[in-house]
């Protein structure tokens, strides 16, 4: 049983021991297929396992003797916390070493507020605490900025004149730079504009006098030959683009007034704008974006006071509406952990345990995403003595009782696909053994749990609808393990087997058939 439970344990992302591997082989394989019910495939989904085929899922895990780990989820390599948190929605294993699922605060919050009902309470305790810590964030968030930019106010006001004074013009420069080329070579432009202009148009050599003689021409020319038209139609077309280029070019024959002293302007302006570029290590459009941005800093450094206020203001409502959440979240809790422990106490008393007190406090804690409230599941194993934390004073069998009693009670909310009890018996009595086993029974009813149990005890044994055998054998030199499923025979005589020891007599094997057939 050990092997069986340390394979599931492998499935479930426990850590991989080398020593789980059998002597000469060169790795241990574990392989698990689970049906599971519907309220389990959007928890699967948030974990983004989604490729299962009609609602099977395959899991893996392969330990080698080097000690690497390699986990799978329906054949696809994953991260070992993938495994365990998709394992967990799956089945729980209790044994009397293990203790983690019970102990652990967040198990027992949970555990607590499915029993409650608390979705809608924690559905808006969450969304009020998560809109307080965004305000918080952006209160910090603003003041730390506003502190930033107190220490440069100097700096950004010195920038926001020097810029504006500026007057940055997006496109200027490159206006500039066009006209500083112009008045730069004025003379030039004036003559050749000169020249291009009597050219075209200026005198009777020209190229518009000699098009009107070629007009002329043709056009008598079409007179006698009508397909001559179209050339009197296509130089009509030259002599329009002629006497455009002509005026195009005719404004440039003149010299520009004040062209020494607009040149200066020119040069001082493209000067000005090129030393604030190397200044500020950006081109024209960085300028206008840099005035923009240490403005809106400046603005924001001047309503900072005013918009903290504001936010402070807000934080302040808010916070009383999430303490009233949580208030009312804690007072569904402390009645509802008075009827669970009651519940759970009144199941223990069946178990023969009634001088076992169980306790559920609720206490005003510190705001966390699930409320403000420390909750924790206390016993007294013995009477006089204070409740304390589960994990501390609950043996492994006690602990593995607790949590049947509370899988019992919160049977309908809980619904694990899968419990796995490792040797609940340990030390109890058989008459408490046969209330176990149909406390598991009871469990398993409902439908939506299936119950497994490791056990050596026969009362608790006969209450199951199956049986297996756990088995050694030697098999050419090497140990073999085997579990077998058992026919109706077959468990009477093993738990005669276990009622009788080595001497399996008629009258032991008779009143394990009668076990049998009262615990089915």
């Amino acid at each position: 049983k050990n092997i069986l439970i340390d394979a599931i344990g492998l499935l479930c992302g426990a850590r991989g021991e080398r020593e789980l591997i059998r002597s000469g082989e060169e790795f241990a394989l574990v392989e698990g297929v689970f049906d599971y019910p519907a309220h389990i495939a959007k928890a699967l989904e948030e974990l983004d396992v989604t490729d299962c085929e009609d609602g099977v899922l395959f899991l893996s895990r392969r330990l080698t003797a080097d000690g690497r780990s390699t986990a799978k989820i329906n054949g696809r390599t994953v991260p070992l916390s993938k495994l365990r948190e998709t394992a967990a929605l799956l089945l729980n294993i209790h044994g009397q070493q293990d203790t983690q699922s019970l102990a652990s605060a967040e198990k027992q919050r949970v555990l607590l507020d499915l029993f409650c009902g608390n979705e809608v309470l924690l559905e808006e305790y969450g969304r009020l605490y998560g809109e307080c810590r965004a305000l918080q964030r952006e209160l910090k968030e603003r003041k730390e900025k506003a502190e930033d930019l107190a220490e440069r106010r100097d700096l950004l006001e010195y920038q926001v004149r020097e810029l504006k004074q500026a007057k940055i013009r997006p496109g200027e420069e490159a206006e500039l730079t066009a006209e500083h080329a112009l008045l730069a070579n004025s003379e030039k432009v004036t003559e050749n504009a000169h020249q291009a202009y009597d050219a075209l148009y200026g005198n009777d050599l020209s190229a518009m006098a000699q098009l009107k003689k070629t007009m002329q021409a043709v056009n008598r020319l079409s007179a006698i030959l009508p397909e001559c038209k179209e050339y009197f139609t296509r130089l009509e077309d030259v002599k329009a683009e002629l006497t455009d280029i002509a005026e195009s070019v005719y404004p440039y024959t003149s010299d520009p007034e004040n062209t020494a002293e607009r040149l200066t302007a020119v040069e001082n302006r493209l000067e000005k704008l090129s030393a604030l570029e190397r200044k500020y290590r950006t081109d024209e459009a960085g300028l206008a974006e840099k005035l923009k941005k240490a403005s809106a800093d400046l603005a924001l450094l001047q309503n900072c006071g005013e918009d903290c206020l504001q936010l402070e203001k807000e934080l302040k409502e808010k916070g009383a509406l999430l303490k009233e959440a949580a208030k009312a979240l804690r007072q569904a809790r402390i009645r509802g952990g008075e009827t669970l422990s009651a519940r759970v106490q009144e199941a223990l008393a069946e178990l023969d345990m009634p001088k076992v007190r169980f306790v559920i406090s609720v206490t005003e804690g510190d705001a966390t995403p699930t409320g403000m409230d420390e909750i924790d599941f206390s016993v007294s194993a013995n009477a006089g003595e204070a409740p304390r934390p589960i994990g501390k004073i609950a043996s492994g069998g006690e602990l593995s009782r607790i949590m049947l009693c509370l899988q019992c009670v919160l049977a309908d909310v809980m619904q694990t696909p899968t419990l796995i009890f490792d040797e609940i018996d340990t030390g109890i009595s058989g008459k408490t053994n046969e209330k176990i086993g149909r406390m598991m029974a009871q469990v398993a009813s409902g439908g939506n749990t299936q119950v497994i149990c490791v056990t050596h005890a026969a009362q608790l044994a006969a209450c199951a609808s199956h049986q297996y055998r756990i088995a050694k054998k030697e098999e050419n030199g090497r140990t073999q393990t085997e579990v077998l499923l058992l026919n109706y025979e077959e468990r009477i005589g093993e738990l005669a087997r276990i009622m009788g020891g080595l001497q399996v007599t008629d009258t032991v094997r008779k009143a394990a058939e009668e076990l049998l057939r009262g615990g089915a």
